[in-house]
């Protein structure tokens, strides 16, 4: 049966981009919640920091690397179907990682079926809601992009409660039963065909956007962003309680970085119509090491811990708003699934490094300081690698030819 076709921009489009919004939302609130489950886990199984952390990372390695398979796939097959299997992928994964009977069977349960399930429709509906709007493209942007802070918001401070009450198992299936219920009613909203009139870029469909300095400039900052912010998405919790933080208190630094993280998803999207994409993402990028040194110097300081959690917030929600922008004005709309897809690799191959490295750090040093401050020289180098963002040359005729959003 065919897709019902919609206008961009129509009431029809909002009601699809906030159900992948609310996909997206669980699937990056469920991953984030690791922090929550990361004493419990390592306890129970008796593993250390790097080998515990390497579970988040393979996880986010497929959560966002998988995008590279799935977004030509949803190009071709459409990004429902991509939902649909990467729904069941997911639900079935928290469900068996909750009968797990040691870490190794862990990295296959969580890593491959959260991940790969997340893998499969995160970057194809960031796609579509690109696809969906032209007039609109940056808010409908931000506000998928906030549904993933909201997600962290909401399912941090629940599992940690649920974890606490009844145990890390029980706490997985009922993150499966959310899940079912969220991606069952995304899969119905989302059945919709894009719209023929969303204008194309003069760019090829195939590679050669690999070769835009634009692009890969897009790649290696997001690869070095993600170091940093998955480290502080594993260790803020575990960092905080070593310095005497309660574990509440510490799950919430978790909720704290959700809850900022969509008022700069919203506030930063915005100011784009001012500044432009391109120095928005830049501001986010350079917001981010300040934040980390607050991290170093706060130890078991709370008012500290939360600054530094309201900070990275803002600038990894406007990071993640803007990054889609900023690749559609270096390279186009033709063939999004793919070049999302791409994109979504560097944030994984980060998530794979971070963790695990920064676990192994911590347990070689017996502390948090060396780990952070390596993670500030990162993202240093991270910032400096922007510049061809902003230079008139990176820029393509796609930009005289699309209204700026409004």
């Amino acid at each position: 049966m065919s897709l019902p076709s919609i206008e961009p921009d129509s009431r029809r489009a909002w009601i699809a981009g906030l159900a992948a919004a609310a996909a997206n939302g669980t699937a990056f609130g469920t991953a984030y919640t690791f922090g929550s489950f990361f004493d419990s886990m390592a306890e129970e199984f008796g593993t250390e920091r790097g080998s515990t952390a390497l579970l988040f990372g393979l996880t986010l390695l497929f959560f966002f690397g998988f995008g590279v398979v799935s977004g030509p796939l949803s190009d071709r097959f459409g990004h429902h179907r991509l939902l649909a299997v990467g729904g069941a992928l997911f639900v079935g994964g928290l469900t068996l990682t909750s009968q797990v009977d040691g870490l190794t069977l862990g990295y296959l349960t969580y890593g491959l079926g959260v991940g790969v399930g997340s893998g499969c429709f995160v970057a194809p509906l960031t796609a579509l809601v690109g696809q969906l709007f032209v007039r609109q493209r940056a808010l409908a942007l931000g506000v998928v992009a906030a549904g993933n802070g909201l997600g962290t918001l909401v399912l941090t401070p629940l599992s940690a409660r649920l974890i606490e009450a009844n145990g890390w198992r029980s706490t997985y299936l009922t993150l499966a039963i959310v899940a079912a219920v969220v991606f069952t009613l995304s899969w119905l909203a989302i059945r919709v065909r894009v719209p023929s009139t969303t204008p194309m870029s003069d760019h090829p469909a195939g590679l050669a956007f690999l070769s835009d300095r634009a692009f890969r400039s897009l790649f290696v900052s997001g690869l070095l962003m993600s170091i940093g912010l998955f480290v502080a998405f594993a260790f803020v919790g575990p960092f905080a309680r070593d310095e005497g933080v309660s574990a509440a208190a510490a799950a919430r630094l978790v909720a704290i970085i959700g809850l900022s993280s969509i008022a700069g998803r919203l506030v930063l999207t915005n100011a784009t119509n001012r500044y432009g994409a391109a120095r928005v993402y830049q501001f986010a990028l350079v917001l981010q090491p300040i934040a980390y040194v607050v991290w170093l110097v706060a130890g078991g300081s709370y008012p500290l811990l939360v600054v530094f959690a309201l900070l990275l917030g803002l600038a990894y929600g406007g990071f993640v708003a803007v990054s889609p922008a900023v690749m559609i004005d270096a390279v186009g709309l033709e063939a999004l699934g793919r070049k999302m897809g791409i994109l979504f690799l560097s944030f994984g191959i980060g998530g794979l490094v971070g963790p695990p490295a920064a676990g192994l750090v911590a347990d070689a040093t017996s502390g948090r300081t060396t780990p952070i401050a390596i993670v500030i020289a990162i993202l240093v180098v991270a910032v400096a690698t922007t510049s061809p963002l902003t230079r008139p040359a990176s820029r393509t005729s796609h930009d005289a030819k699309e209204p700026h959003p409004c």
